[in-house]
C-alpha cells in the first residue's frame, strides 16, 4: 500500500472537490447499545433547562444573576474555584479515558456524533430513502418530487437545530427568557442572537458540513495521538485474520471477502482496514456490519473489533501503565478535592472589606471610627436572619444600622458596619479585629480586618 494510497483523505477527491458520503446503517449490538447511550444524552440535554429540580431549572448558567443552577446545587459568583475543579476533570477525564479506551468520546458521546446519526441521518433516509437512492435522488436532475423532498429534509433539520439552538438559549436565559426572546426577539438582543448564529451553524453542519467537523475542525483527533500508545483501546481490524482478503473459497485467503462493507458504512468514509486513522471517530459501525457479514458465512465475529494494537500482535495488553497511573491518580485527586469542597460548602459565605474614603476618622468626641461593609451571601434556599458583633479587641464596639439583616435564598446583602475604639490612644497605627457573624440556623464565621487607628504625635507621646 503506498503513502499516497493510505494518505488521502477519503472525502476530499482528485481534484480536491467534496466527495459527498452516503454511510448505510446497519443494525447490531454496538448501533443498538450507541443509539440507547444517545437517546438518553439527548433526553438529558433538551429536559434539563425545562424542568425543575430544587426550586430552580435542573441546569442554568444564570450570568446576570451570577449564579449557575446544577441538578439542586446552586453555585454562586464567589464558587468560581469550582470551575478549576471542573477544569481539571475534563481535561484529565479526557486523558484518562482515551488512554484506556481510545476515541470512545467520539464514537459514543460526542454531541457531532449524537445529533448526526441519531436524529439526522434517520431524518434522511426516512425522507429520501436508502443510501443508493439518496445517491441517485442527488444525481438526478431537479423536478418537482426531488425538490419537495430536499425543501422536507431542509425543513426538518432547520426545526431540529432551532430546538437545539433554543434549548441552549434556555440554558442561559431561563425558559421565560427564551420564550420571550422567541415571541419578542427585540426584548433580549444577546439572546435573540445566539438563537440565530447557534441555528444557522447547526444548520449548516447538518446539511452540508456533517464529518468534515470530526475531520477538519475538531483538534481532538490530532492530540489523540499523543495520548494513545500500543495498549489503548482503539476499533481495529485483525489483519493476521483477515488477510490475505479472497472470496468465500478461495484458498489460502483469510477471513476477509472484501465486501467492503466496512467502508460503505463508515461516516467518515476510512477503510479501517488500512489501519488506526485520525478520521476514524470509533462508532463501531464497522463492526456491526462486518459482525453480520462473518456470521452470514459462519465464521467467527471480532474480525474487526476493540482491541489495542499490541493486542493484534498477539501480545498481551497492558492496563496498568505509568500514563494510565498517572492520570488516573490526577483524576482521582481532583475529583476527591471536587467533592470534599462541594461537602464541606458553608450554607453562607461572609466578606469584610473597607469603605471607600478616609481609612478613618476622628469623632468629634475623640473616638477613631474605621467604615468597613460586610457582604453576607445566602447560598441556601432558606431565608436567614444574620447579626455581627466584636470577639477582640474589648475595647471595639461594632455600631450597625440594624441589630440584623435578613437576607433571601440565594442573595446577597451588603451591611455598613462602623468600627468604633473609645480612646484614641489606647492603641495607634493597626490593629487586628475579629468579627463574629452569626445567623439564626447555627451558621458561624469569624472574619479579621484591621483597625486603623492615627499615629500619636510628640506633644501626645511626652
Amino acid at each position: 500500500m503506498s503513502l499516497a494510497e493510505n494518505d488521502r483523505v477519503s472525502t476530499i477527491g482528485d481534484k480536491g472537490k467534496r466527495v459527498w458520503l452516503y454511510p448505510q446503517r446497519v443494525p447490531g449490538r454496538f448501533g443498538r447499545a450507541r443509539t440507547a447511550v444517545s437517546g438518553m444524552l439527548v433526553a438529558l440535554l433538551l429536559v434539563a433547562p425545562w424542568i425543575d429540580v430544587g426550586g430552580h431549572p435542573a441546569m442554568q448558567f444564570d450570568i446576570p444573576a451570577r449564579r449557575f443552577h446544577f441538578w439542586g446545587m446552586t453555585l454562586m459568583a464567589t464558587d468560581a474555584s469550582y470551575l478549576l475543579f471542573l477544569a481539571g476533570l475534563v481535561v484529565f477525564g479526557v486523558f484518562f479515558f482515551t488512554a484506556l479506551f481510545g476515541r470512545v468520546w467520539c464514537g459514543w458521546v460526542c454531541p457531532q456524533t449524537v445529533f448526526l446519526e441519531s436524529i439526522i441521518r434517520p431524518i434522511e433516509e426516512l425522507i429520501e430513502g436508502k443510501p443508493s437512492e439518496r445517491k441517485r435522488l442527488d444525481a438526478a436532475p431537479w423536478t418537482p418530487q426531488k425538490i419537495a423532498k430536499k425543501l422536507a429534509k431542509w425543513g426538518a433539520f432547520l426545526f431540529v437545530a432551532g430546538a437545539i439552538a433554543t434549548t441552549f438559549t434556555a440554558y442561559f436565559l431561563g425558559r421565560e427568557g427564551v420564550i420571550e426572546a422567541q415571541l419578542h426577539p427585540t426584548s433580549h438582543p444577546v439572546g435573540t442572537a445566539t438563537f440565530l448564529f447557534l441555528t444557522g451553524l447547526l444548520y449548516f453542519d447538518f446539511a452540508w458540513f456533517r464529518e468534515q467537523t470530526c475531520v477538519v475542525v475538531c483538534p481532538y483527533g490530532r492530540f489523540q495521538s499523543v495520548l494513545m500508545d500500543e495498549d489503548s483501546l482503539a476499533v481495529v481490524y485483525d489483519v493476521k485474520r483477515g488477510e490475505p482478503r479472497g472470496k468465500p473459497g478461495t484458498p489460502g485467503a483469510g477471513d476477509c471477502v472484501d465486501c467492503r462493507r466496512c467502508v460503505s458504512v463508515c461516516p467518515t468514509g476510512i477503510d479501517i482496514r488500512k489501519g488506526i486513522q485520525l478520521e476514524c471517530v470509533n462508532c463501531t459501525a464497522c463492526m456491526d456490519a462486518c459482525d453480520d457479514i462473518m456470521l452470514k458465512l459462519g465464521r467467527e465475529p471480532g474480525l474487526i473489533r476493540y482491541a489495542s494494537e499490541r493486542a493484534t500482535k498477539g501480545e498481551r495488553p497492558r492496563l496498568t501503565r505509568p500514563r494510565v497511573l498517572a492520570y488516573g491518580a490526577a483524576l482521582v485527586v481532583v475529583l476527591g478535592l471536587f467533592g470534599a469542597s462541594v461537602w464541606q460548602r458553608a450554607p453562607a459565605d461572609v466578606h469584610i472589606t473597607r469603605q471607600v474614603g478616609a481609612p478613618f476618622t476622628v469623632l468629634a468626641d475623640g473616638r477613631v471610627q474605621n467604615g468597613t461593609r460586610i457582604r453576607l451571601q445566602n447560598r441556601s434556599g432558606e431565608m436567614r436572619t444574620f447579626t455581627v458583633q466584636v470577639v477582640s479587641p474589648a475595647d471595639v464596639e461594632a455600631v450597625t444600622p440594624m441589630a440584623s439583616v435578613q437576607v433571601a435564598p440565594e442573595q446577597t446583602e451588603h451591611l455598613p458596619v462602623f468600627l468604633v475604639r473609645p480612646d484614641p490612644h489606647a492603641a495607634t497605627g493597626r490593629t487586628r479585629v475579629v468579627l463574629e457573624v452569626r445567623d439564626d440556623h447555627g451558621f458561624t464565621q469569624r472574619v479579621e480586618h484591621e483597625f486603623l487607628s492615627p499615629v500619636p504625635t510628640a506633644e501626645h507621646a511626652s
